[in-house]
């Protein structure tokens, strides 16, 4: 007898697989909770008092302003769901997450100001010593928005309190926390970690990750082993392939949970049933809606890495 699937809702219920062999596999929440979101910064995390804190827009506007929380809350905001991946998140790593981010639009405000056709771009300096940039194509055309809210709460310290600039389709060192300045300039633009020899520019590559079975999985001939995982990257993902023989063949997994939306992961499912003893590695790829595909290995680190992950699997009599 097959085993049969129940489905698994955006608030992270698990899917029930029941059968011979039956098990319950635990995805994540689809949206990530505040608490789970990943971590990553260059030093600790700075304490910005909501009272005295101003945001400071410079440079190539007409009207240079200083903005307090107040005002900036008052600013008309959208909401932005959106999936992260640290820059150097490893094949199959843990360092991607999803929130629904509120905030407002970056362009519509520096518009307002008074922004000069020369401008192509702008550097943004954290509280905490951090700096990015954004050139202007991207923040026009991405729909970058300064964050206020990330799941509906107020963004909590750790993840960039009061404000995070948020870019859709690049990787979190695009997305700087605790930013406080604001410059508009025509000047080349500088980031911290490309100062670092990081290759910042690149949007996140199509790309995907095993949340199970675990690593080193053991079981008998004829059973039903279900592979479940995510797939994202900097546009919509296609479709999510799997093999258990190198890549010589594939097999197209199930999308079982999605977000109508650019920029946002899907999870995927896929079965296998080992008739002979032995160990096996499956491995998986997305492709992306133009046709991009995950290469095997990734040999350009330095600008992010999306090989195929990888989980061994053992048959065992």
């Amino acid at each position: 007898m097959l085993a049969t699937l129940m489905g698994c809702s955006k608030t992270g219920a698990p899917y029930a697989v029941s059968g011979n062999h039956s098990h319950v596999f635990a995805y994540p929440d689809f949206i990530t909770a505040n608490k789970d979101y990943f971590i990553t910064r260059i030093g600790d995390v700075p304490q910005v008092n909501a009272d005295s804190f101003r945001l400071e827009i410079t440079g190539l506007v007409e009207t240079p302003k200083i903005f307090s929380l107040h005002d900036l809350m008052s600013l008309p905001l959208v909401e932005l769901p959106l999936t992260v991946e640290c820059i150097g998140n490893s094949a199959n790593g843990s360092l991607v997450s999803t929130a629904v981010w509120k905030g407002f639009r970056l362009y519509d405000l520096l518009v307002e100001l008074g922004l000069d056709s020369s401008a192509t771009g702008v550097k943004y300096r954290c509280a905490d010593g951090y700096y990015a940039s954004h050139t202007m194509d991207q923040i026009k055309n991405n729909g970058v928005i300064g964050a206020l809210f990330m799941n509906g709460d107020t963004i909590p310290p750790e993840q960039g309190f009061p404000l995070r600039i948020l870019n859709p389709g690049y990787y979190g060192v695009k997305q700087p926390a605790w930013v406080v300045a604001i410059e508009v300039s025509a000047q080349p633009l500088s980031d911290y970690w490309a100062d670092n020899g990081w290759d910042v520019s690149p949007p996140i590559p199509i790309s995907s990750k095993i949340f199970f079975p675990s690593a080193d999985t053991s079981i008998p001939p004829g059973d039903t082993l279900y592979v479940g995982g995510a797939a994202f990257g900097g546009t919509r993902v296609a479709k999510v392939e799997v093999t258990d023989d190198g890549g010589t063949t594939w097999k197209t997994a199930d999308i079982v949970d999605s977000m109508d939306a650019d920029n946002v992961w899907v999870f995927w499912l896929a079965k296998f049933v080992f008739v002979q003893s032995g160990s096996f590695q499956i491995n998986a790829r997305a492709t992306d809606i133009h046709g991009n595909s995950q290469p095997q290995t990734d040999t350009t680190y330095f600008d992010g890495t999306n090989d195929w992950p990888a989980i061994n699997v053992n048959v065992l009599k």
